[in-house]
């Protein structure tokens, strides 16, 4: 038999055992490679909805994220400027304080030094008188009879009383 030669009872089995090859293999196998390729399909296609689901939430998040930047931004410069008046107010509470405080010493000090200066003053008269009176004493000891040098003395001890 030659290759070449056509044998149509050869060529009906060659045939009909490919037809039911064909129908025993798309029976077995043609259903699981579409369930298959199926469910390949579902899930690129819930991977794809999955990233855009993600896609969008990361958005989102990204414009809260701006939001509250912006609003702690806000928020800080509110803080910021009540924090720079409280020590404002509280700056100008010491300061007065202090002033106060510096008034009462200064006042103080000033009463001090009046009483000081009295003192002196009292002191220095009675040194003055103290040292008049010797003067006199001397005086009168050595002209004991002069009239005059007794005026002088009651005089001077007038006048200095007066003065002081």
């Amino acid at each position: 038999m030659n290759l070449l030669d056509f044998y149509f009872p050869e060529w009906l089995f060659v045939a009909v055992n490919l037809l039911i090859m064909i129908l025993v293999l798309k029976k077995l196998f043609w259903k699981p490679v579409n369930r298959i390729l199926e469910e390949r399909q579902e899930k690129a296609a819930k991977t794809e909805r999955d990233a855009e689901e993600s896609a969008r939430l990361l958005d989102e998040m990204e414009q809260r994220r701006t939001q509250l930047d912006q609003d702690l931004n806000v928020h800080t410069t509110q803080v910021m400027t009540e924090a720079r008046s409280r020590a404002g107010r509280e700056y100008d509470r010491i300061v007065a304080e202090a002033e106060k405080k510096a008034d009462l010493i200064l006042k103080a000090a000033k009463s001090e030094a009046q009483q000081q200066q009295e003192r002196m003053a009292a002191e220095l008269k009675k040194q003055l008188t103290a040292a008049a009176v010797e003067a006199a004493g001397f005086l009168m000891r050595a002209n004991m009879d002069s009239e005059q040098n007794q005026r002088l003395v009651e005089g001077f001890l007038t006048e200095k009383d007066v003065s002081l």
